[in-house]
Parts: C-alpha cells; structure tokens; sequence
C-alpha cells in the first residue's frame, strides 16, 4: 500500500509539472500537432517515470560495530496506538470507490452510445460510418463511428463529417483511452480534469485546422459549429464537434504566422524533469566503520584516498588465502582471495595498513599506490618472560606448548596475562593455575555456533577471524555469524531503528496490561538480502514476542552481507524494545 502510495504522489507531481508548463507557455501557441505529443507525453509520464528513481551514494562514517550491544536498535511505540483506526485502510477504500466510480461512469456511457449504434441504422462510407440518431444533439465522433442528428441539413452534414473524419484519421481515440486511464488513477487530482480539457480542446484545434483547409466555404464551417451550440454533454471517449466552443476557439482558426523558434518553448518541461528528478532521488548510505578511539577519524574522511592492490604471502612464496587487510584505526579492509590477492579502495595517503593472519605476526605497512604490494609474513610464536602459561585448548587445560599447535587447525585465540587471568577467574576455571597467564585455544572443530552467545567484548576480536559457523536450528543451510562485510539496513542503523519505530504496533492486550521488555530476535540476511528464519531467541512476554517477530519479517531487503567478495547469509540478532509512555 504505502508503495502504491508513493507511485501514485510522483505521478500527481508529474502531471502537474506539465500541465504547469503547458498553462504558462504552450495552451495559446499554434502548433497543435506538438502540443498533442506533449500533452500525450506527460500522461506517459505520469504513468512510467514513478516506476524509477535516481540514485546517489552518501559516505557516512559510523563509530563502532553494527552488531555490538552499543548499536543496538530498539523500536519504541506509544501505548494505544493499536486501537486507532487505521487510516492507511480508510484512505484505500476512499481510493478504491472513486476508481470504481469513475469506471462505472464511462462503462455506462459507453454503453449508450452501443445501444445507439445497435438500434440506428448504419450508413458505411470510405472510411467511416455515418450513424443518424435522434438520441443526441449534437455531432460527434466514437472510434469510427460519427453521430449526427436527423434534423440537421446535407451541407452541416458534409462539413461536420470533414471534421470528425480528422479526429478519426489521426486516431484522436487513443489519446482519449489514456485520458480516461488517468482520470481513473487520479480521479482526486483537480488538474487531471483541467489536463483533459486541454486534450479535448486540442483535438478540436486540430480538426478545425485540416477542415478549415478542405472545406469549400470556411465561413459556412464556421456556421455549422454555430448552429452546433446547444448540445448533449461531452461523452467519454468520443471527440464532440461543438466542445469548447467559445470565443477562443475561433481565433485559434485564424492565420497567424508564427516564428518556429516558439516551438523550443517545448523545452522548458526540461526543469521540471530535473526537479522532479532530484526530488525524489534515493540515497543509498554508504557506512563506513570508524574506531571511537582513533584520533584520525575525521582525516580518513577527508583527505585524499586511493586504491592498494597486493598479495599476502608466506615467507617461502605460498599465498595465504582468507588474510586480513585492514585500514589502521578502522574495521575497513578486506580479506584475500584463494590466490593471496587482495584490493582494498578508499585508503587514505597517509592511512596504513595492518595486515593479520591467524597464526602469523601481524605486519603495519604504509600503502604503495603505484604497483602491486607484496606481503610476506613470517609465523608466530607467543613467548612470555619467565614460567610457561597455562594453555586451555576448547576449555581443556593441557600441557602442549602454544607453538606446537598448528595454526591451521585455530579458530580464535585470546590471551589473558597477569593479574587479569588470576582475578577474572579465581572463582571458577583457573584460580591460581592462571597465575603465570592463560592462552586460551579454540579450534576450528570447536568454533562456537549461533546457540552459544559470543560475549559482546569479543565481538570486535572476532571481526579478525571470518569462519563460517552453522546457522540457527531449522535454517536447512549453513550461515555465518561474522563476515567481511556485514549486512546492512537500507540506510544504515538510524534508519533501521526509524523504521522499526514507524512500523512497530504496541499490542493492545500489553498495553492493557502495561507489559514493557526487550525481544531478542534471531534472523538470517539471506544472499540475496531477504529476511528469513525469524525467531525469538529471548523473550520478554509471549504478548510481545509475535509483534517482535511480525516487524522483523516484514523489513525492506537488506544489503546483503559478503565474504570474500561473494554474497552469503548472515546471522543477525537484533533487540525490540516495548516502552510505553
């Protein structure tokens, strides 16, 4: 609904740029023929240039992670509001009944003028076919059909049928069925009426002008339209010979002489075009992730940046596929390719690259812009001054050395020292045992899965190590839950927490009952960037649980997330706040 709301506010603006154009500059020119392509080609307008948009890229920098507690986004909704009646049903329905109006009305007329043809008597001509009937007044033409009434004379006969026959050798009929196509769609828009009128006006400066030229005597063509005046009302569908007749209509028969350069007035729509363009253009936010601590966020931003291409290699030449490159002080890099390689754009002139790999040292280079970059990194082996620390291998306290494990079997490694291993445990694991530090091991046949929550302080570690991980109960597939690049909310996670708040529905029974919480919803991001999998990973009451769910499946598709250049599904768990105020 609110999409067809959309299409239907750029097409109302559409058609009133042109008519507005058309009012100043064009409805007194001459050049009837151009004006009848205009007028056709704003309703074209109206009708296909809602259908698309421009686009335009905004750079944000945004501080922190997406998925730690700090950003999270939360949707806060008015008690009661639940019991108000829905207006978007409302105006739907209002909508819906003028369409419906306004289509009985021509179905109606239309099939007058049918019961007339089927009742008259048809007189067939070259080109058309002459209908005599006493149910109208006044001469008219239907497809190719011309309406004449029996009293009128053969010679206001004669020149009414050289003026019907020009609406229907130009074919002036389709004009008239986009006309009504519009008048249905927009049948609330006032200038959609005057739009059809300037149609309707036009055709008839147009018959006047080819028949003024084949018509023996103009000045009795102009004596026929008089004795026209008093007719039946306009017919849909159908060129009436007596519409508009005024004052205007006459002097649009005279021969004036215009300069064909009024014709470039055609060209002022052009602003129009450009305005409405811009107007609805759509921003597509770019975010970019900036460490808070890092004093030279704003000069990453704004000095020069360029692109690095390299390649991460052993010391012996053996490329390392799944490195991290990254932009120091920011989450913004890259991660190689199966050959090594990597491209990594944005990088500022005097930005510097860090580049890690699990089990090797990690390397802070300065950028070369001018050729290919060649990284060469050497193993890693964690030494501690004095005695050996207690090594935890997947939770099991072992006696194997930490440079004994191979480091293709580690899925992440965290390293506690001194007093931090002893306080933080004393009560559980290690106590005393953690005196001299702790390295704590976790291998990839032990990586943690979707159902074993990955505390929020290791959540930036985490960032350094991409694996993949299955995916919640249920999901048929596996998902990731920490990729390269994450997902991302059309427009980032402001405009996700503006949306959840827009389109959050406070369960009136909850309200009632002043029952307030936070939902914890588990979701995948499909490649593709659809919402799938929704379920509730941590309740606050079953009243709020389905609004919860209800909201996050019924998000806009996502940016999807991607690793190693390739999109995948991501894992994503986002909390739903219910406040009442």
């Amino acid at each position: 609904m609110e999409a067809f709301a959309s299409y239907l506010l750029k097409s109302v603006i559409w058609i009133a740029g042109f008519a507005l154009v058309f009012i100043l500059f064009l409805r007194n020119e001459r050049f009837f023929f151009l004006n009848r392509i205009y007028l056709i080609a704003g309703i074209l307008t109206s009708f296909f240039f809602p259908l698309f948009s421009i686009h335009y890229t905004v750079v944000l920098p945004v501080i922190g992670n997406f998925q730690s507690d700090s950003a999270v986004v939360t949707g806060v909704q008015k008690a009661g509001n639940s019991i108000i009646p829905d207006l978007k049903l409302i105006l739907a329905v209002l909508y819906v009944s003028g369409v419906l109006l306004v289509l009985t009305y021509i179905i109606k007329q239309a099939r007058t003028v049918f019961r007339a043809i089927k009742k008259s008597e048809i007189i067939s001509l070259s080109q058309v076919k002459l209908i005599k009937t006493a149910d109208y007044t006044s001469a008219f033409s239907f497809f190719s059909y011309v309406f004449v009434n029996p009293s009128i004379t053969d010679v206001e006969t004669k020149e009414i049928m050289i003026h019907e026959l020009v609406h229907i050798r130009q074919k002036h009929w389709l004009d008239l069925l986009l006309v009504e196509m519009l008048c249905m769609m927009q049948w609330f828009n006032p200038i959609v009426w005057i739009y059809v009128r300037f149609i309707r006006q036009n055709h008839e400066y147009l018959a006047d002008e080819v028949a003024l030229q084949r018509t023996s005597d103009p000045a009795i063509y102009r004596a026929v339209l008089l004795n026209q005046i008093v007719g039946s009302p306009v017919v849909s569908l159908t060129n009436s010979f007596n519409y508009s007749l005024s004052k205007k209509r006459f002097n649009m028969m005279k021969k004036i002489i215009s300069s064909p350069y009024r014709k470039m007035k055609i060209l002022l729509i052009l602003p129009v075009f450009a305005i409405v363009l811009y107007a609805f253009a759509k921003p597509e936010y770019r975010y970019k992730n900036v460490d808070e601590s890092s004093g030279n966020n704003g000069q990453l931003f704004s000095s020069q940046t360029k692109t690095v291409k390299g390649i991460v290699q052993h010391q012996n030449g053996e490329s390392l596929t799944g490195a991290i490159v990254v932009i120091q002080g920011t989450t913004i890099g890259t991660v190689t390719d199966a050959k090594g390689q990597f491209k990594l754009e944005n990088v500022p002139d005097d930005g510097q690259l860090v580049v890690s790999f699990v089990g090797f040292k990690s390397r802070v280079l300065k950028p070369v812009f001018n050729s290919e970059m060649t990284i060469n990194m050497t193993r890693d082996t964690i030494k501690y001054n004095g005695p050996p620390p207690l090594v935890v291998i997947d939770g099991t306290i072992t006696d194997i050395e930490v440079d004994k494990i191979d480091p293709e079997t580690i899925y992440s490694m965290n390293v506690l020292k001194d007093k931090s291993a002893t306080e933080k445990f004393a009560t559980d694991k290690y106590g005393e045992k953690g005196k001299n530090g702790v390295i704590e091991v976790t291998t990839k046949k032990n990586a943690p899965t979707p159902d074993k929550e990955v505390p929020a302080e290791k959540a930036k570690e985490a960032t350094t190590v991409v694996k993949e991980i299955p995916a919640a109960s249920g999901t048929g597939k596996d998902a990731f839950v920490v990729v390269e690049e994450m997902p991302e909310f059309p427009g980032g996670r402001v405009a996700m927490q503006a949306w959840i708040a827009a389109n959050l529905k406070y369960p009136a029974e909850a309200a009632k009952n002043k029952i307030t919480g936070k939902v914890y919803v588990s979701f995948i991001v499909s490649s593709t960037g659809k919402v799938k999998n929704v379920v509730v990973s941590k309740s606050a009451s079953p009243l709020l649980n389905a609004e919860a769910i209800r909201v996050i499946s019924s998000m806009p598709d996502w940016k999807p997330g991607s690793q190693a250049g390739k999109p995948v599904e991501v894992q994503i768990m986002v909390p739903v706040e219910f406040k009442l105020q």
